[in-house]
């Protein structure tokens, strides 16, 4: 679940408009951090310049005692203090200099043409940048409050841009789910298309894109459904309308004096009369009847019983007792169409198996003739589709695989074409229980 989660469009999508949102959140944080640090940089120098000159000011013309005693005064706590220069003998500085200070100490150092230290001190209750100057050619330390200006890395900028970076992920996700929608809907219409029934139309709402993908997949879709409707009720009505002249043609061979072509001829006539019967057969695969419990072993069992009176080698071998939810006439036309197959192409003895397996129900086909190539065993199921070596030499029709397969698929089961112990084997999966699909069984059309 979760690797089709990542794999999807919508993940991308979001993964996509987040990956944005937060590069240009950071962006933002870091451009209006560095603008607030340029900002309290100005504000500092220029407070450094003002006390500058008016310390200047005021100590001009004064002897050292006057200077001291100004500066006594001068100096109060919470408020810029010049000190003697020796006076950060015993303090604890830090070792880490704030970027601000850093700032500090480079412009002043560019303005004066001489280098200029800076140091940081943590009090219990307060920092100070301290920061060397010369006052009237005297050195000094001048102490700045730094309260105002440190570092807050949680700040209200920062934590609205967490907000605006989370409420455009919120609604980053709701227009890609919104922008993704239609495109689910088109791969879920397209499966239930793929597997032979057609889908209900997807809505032709969001972008133009997707109304417009959504319109010709509508479109698409009914014309496929308007063709399949058409190929039904072609071959049901030729296939019906076949069967009169045949039954009245060969009522008339047998009531002719017999002649030695009688026998071939109506042999002829049989077998046109089975080729129409798989034509109804193939157009009656696509409709879905009601569903039923179908004991599989009785119906295979009555089957095998019809080829056994023609003089068929087919063998039972019910291994456990399946019972069913299926449509039992058509699980009647797969296992006819498979041992009508295997009297014409294989050899016998024919096995008609019976088991449960991983909890579905296996029903395998196995004689012991050529079988078919591997690489031509997808092809086989295709209708119409008959090998080389018997167009044309069988009086075949080339529907009996694609019968089986519309059946099999019409179940929700799995066919698979094997060889076992030197024999060809036919293997049907189909699903205990509901079996159907709720998609085709609401979409059948009845046939003309």
């Amino acid at each position: 679940m979760l690797r089709k989660l990542l794999g999807s469009l919508f993940f991308r999508l979001a993964l996509l408009v987040v990956t944005v949102v937060i590069t240009t959140q950071l962006f933002t944080i870091w451009l209006a951090n560095n603008e607030r640090h340029k900002l309290l940089e100005r504000q500092l120098y220029i407070q450094v310049l003002d006390t500058l000159s008016f310390l200047e000011d005021s100590m001009t013309g004064m002897v050292e005692e006057e200077r001291q005693a100004f500066l006594d005064n001068y100096n109060r706590p919470g408020l810029p203090s010049l000190l003697p220069f020796n006076a950060d003998r015993g303090q604890q500085f830090s070792e880490d200099l704030p970027k601000i200070g850093a700032m500090l100490a480079q412009r002043l150092s560019h303005d004066l043409n001489e280098p200029v230290q800076a140091h940081y001190a943590r009090r219990a209750d307060h920092s100070e940048l301290w920061v060397h100057v010369h006052v009237l050619d005297q050195p000094y330390w001048l102490v700045i409050p730094f309260g105002r200006y440190r570092d807050r890395m949680i700040s209200p900028m920062l934590q609205a841009s967490l907000l605006a970076a989370l409420f455009a992920t919120l609604l980053a996700s709701l227009l890609a789910w919104r922008i993704t929608r239609p495109i689910s809907q088109v791969v879920q219409a397209s499966r239930q298309l793929a597997s032979g029934s057609m889908p209900q139309a997807i809505p032709e709402t969001g972008p133009r894109e997707m109304q417009l993908l959504a319109h010709n997949f509508n479109g698409m879709a009914q014309a496929l459904d308007n063709a399949a409707r058409e190929r039904r009720l072609m071959l049901a009505g030729l296939s019906h309308d076949l069967r009169t002249p045949l039954t009245r043609l060969k009522l008339t061979l047998e009531m002719q004096e017999a002649s030695t072509d009688q026998h071939d001829m109506l042999s002829d006539i049989d077998e046109l009369s089975r080729i129409v019967r798989q034509f109804i057969d193939f157009a009656r695969a696509e409709e879905t009847s009601r569903l039923e419990p179908v004991a599989l072993a009785d119906l295979a069992a009555s089957v095998v019983a019809r080829f056994r009176r023609e003089s068929m080698d087919a063998r039972l071998d019910i291994r456990d007792e399946i019972e069913l939810k299926a449509d039992a006439l058509a699980l009647e036309r797969l296992l006819s169409n498979l041992l009508e197959n295997a009297r014409r192409y294989g050899r016998p003895p024919v096995v008609i198996r019976l088991e449960k397996a991983a909890g579905d129900a296996m029903l395998s086909v196995i004689d012991h003739g050529d079988g078919i190539p591997a690489a031509l065993r997808e092809t086989a199921l295709a209708p119409f589709e008959r090998l080389a070596e018997h167009r044309g030499t069988d009086g075949g029709s080339g529907l009996g695989l694609a019968i089986v397969s519309r059946v099999v698929k019409q179940h929700g089961g799995a066919l698979e074409l094997t060889d076992e112990d030197g024999a060809f084997k036919v293997a049907i999966r189909l699903p205990l229980g509901e079996t159907l699909n709720e998609s085709a069984a609401s979409s059948t059309s009845q046939p003309g």
